[in-house]
């Protein structure tokens, strides 16, 4: 049992809203159209479509292995880009899993969204746990926090100084030390909490598994356990820079009651990615369409391949939640440290449109991620 101590007065939510009033009332932005209908999007499927970024996610993640343990530099670096991109699309598809929005058929979207999870290295938590909280996040409007009623913020105030300077180098220097810290302690839970003691038999079996299959990777390519950790650094920015900037939602527990909030209030309080004109097509093979995330939250059962003909549907050139990609880029890498600890920052909705220099991100929050409490930690 760990007893972590923290300073009452340095609690933070780690989010602060765009208003400190959840429950009153928006007006729709004006440049937001209304559809007649939109049986034409609701689980639509593309079976073909499918198949194919399914059989280029597994397939590139095979050949990935072939690139990067031979001594070709291009072939290794070919082998980063690609596992980089099929780790990131392997996500955006385990998400898509989540909403039932690849197959008709319930059973096979499970199926298929544990071998993403396993492929991504997300496997250590049930599919169905994970599609639960993302449903949860779409339908009370509202993120959930395995440290509620503290934050992600006293947590990481509450480790050891030396952990937290280890933390902040790794962070300083782009890799994802937070997100890594957090993967091992949802896959050591099981171990070590109460309410996920039926997983343990699993969750071992998955860590011998997957540690098997880097240990014999290591002994055949040494270079090769350094590749993939490199392409896995990259898959892990791309995924936390989407969703980084995607909402200023409250934080609570993933069991307890959340306020009624309003299909205004969830426009006004999420955003989508904006990519210049000329590197709008950028948008399917970075993000497989993620960035247009109000029309995703307005529709959670469109799929990721008519998001921009909904979003085209929905929302005029001018509508007030685009923001743009290079302005969150900048913000992304300039406030990579401090949104671990003061939290994301807030976003002021002026007369020219959307203030976002005070907006550092959310950190720690990821459909990625299960939101179950570590009972096991005690933060007072």
């Amino acid at each position: 049992m760990f007893k972590l101590k923290i300073d009452p007065a340095k609690t933070q939510t780690g989010t602060i809203p765009v208003t400190n009033s959840p429950l009153s009332s928006y007006s729709f932005d004006r440049n937001v159209k209304k559809i007649a209908d939109l049986k034409f999007y609701r689980h639509h499927h593309n079976i073909w479509l499918n198949a194919i970024v399914l059989g280029y996610i597994i397939g590139g993640y095979l050949l990935f292995l072939f690139l990067i343990t031979n001594n070709i530099w291009w072939s290794n670096l070919l082998g980063v880009v690609l596992l980089a991109h099929t780790l990131t699309w392997s996500a955006f598809f385990a998400h898509e899993f989540f909403h039932n929005n690849i197959f008709s058929n319930s059973l096979l979207n499970i199926v298929f969204g544990e071998i993403t999870l396993f492929l991504t290295g997300s496997c250590y938590q049930r599919f169905k746990d994970l599609a639960r909280h993302h449903i949860a996040h779409h339908v009370h409007r509202a993120d959930f926090s395995p440290f509620h009623p503290f934050s992600m913020s006293d947590f990481l105030r509450s480790l050891p100084k030396p952990v937290q300077k280890l933390i902040v180098s790794l962070e300083w220097l782009c890799i994802p030390a937070v997100n890594l810290l957090f993967r091992w302690m949802i896959a050591l839970a099981p171990f070590l909490s109460q309410n996920r003691q039926d997983e343990r038999r699993r969750n071992a079996g998955l860590l011998i598994l997957r540690g098997s299959l880097f240990l014999l990777l290591a002994i055949y390519s040494p270079k090769a356990v350094i590749l993939y950790f490199l392409s896995y650094v990259i898959f892990l920015n791309v995924i936390q820079f989407s969703e980084c900037f995607q909402h200023t939602y409250s934080a609570f527990h993933i069991e307890s009651k959340v306020p009624k909030y309003s299909q205004e209030y969830d426009e006004a309080h999420t955003y989508s990615l904006a990519l210049p004109k000329y590197w709008s097509w950028l948008s399917l093979p970075i993000f497989l369409n993620n960035n247009y995330h109000n029309a995703h939250h307005r529709l959670m059962s469109c799929p990721w391949y008519l998001l921009p003909r909904l979003n085209d549907e929905l929302y005029l050139k001018q509508y007030s939640q685009w923001i743009p990609v290079p302005k969150l880029l900048k913000n992304y890498f300039h406030y990579r440290v401090y949104r671990l600890f003061q939290g994301q920052g807030n976003v002021e909705k002026t007369a020219q449109g959307l203030e976002i220099d005070q907006f550092a991100g959310a950190s720690g929050m990821s459909f990625m991620l299960l939101r179950k409490p570590f009972d096991w930690l005690h933060l007072s």
